[in-house]
């Protein structure tokens, strides 16, 4: 392989991991062509099997709470929040460029913790997370 698949644990690339644990990772990149500039997901730790530590490339950003996993509702509840079309749109009245940047994201305005977590316990319910629906929800949310 040309591009490493796995990161080294030792002094110099400890400050550079992660516990294993629920995250929320945004984008950082997106073409003009693409319909969303905020594309958000959320990194499962199981899906990396029963490894201590993850890396996460330059290309994301990363919602941690002080270099620590989220807990699994909240991580999805931002992730929910930030693939509405009102966060979409509020992103592209600010900026028109189609890189995210962690300041960028840093400026927006939130719904609050409890808020966020109650969206992504209403997220895990769902058999299916189409756009209008999560639309709809968030609206609910903010009334």
């Amino acid at each position: 392989m040309k591009k490493p698949n796995a990161i080294e644990l030792n002094a110099d690339t400890q400050k550079w991991l992660y516990p294993s644990g629920f995250y929320c990772v945004v984008r950082r990149f997106s073409s003009k062509e693409e319909k969303r500039r905020i594309v958000a997901s959320v990194v499962e730790p199981n899906t990396f099997g029963n490894v201590p530590m993850l890396g996460f490339e330059n290309h994301l950003n990363l919602f941690h709470e002080n270099k620590q996993g989220l807990p699994e509702s909240l991580a999805r509840g931002l992730a929910v929040f930030l693939n509405t079309t009102a966060v979409d749109e509020q992103f592209r009245r600010f900026s028109g460029h189609t890189q995210v940047n962690a300041t960028d994201l840093k400026l927006m305005k939130y719904p609050s913790r409890d808020d966020l977590i109650q969206l992504g316990e209403w997220a895990t319910q769902q058999e299916t997370l189409a756009q209008d629906k999560i639309d709809a929800k968030l609206r609910d949310l903010m009334l």
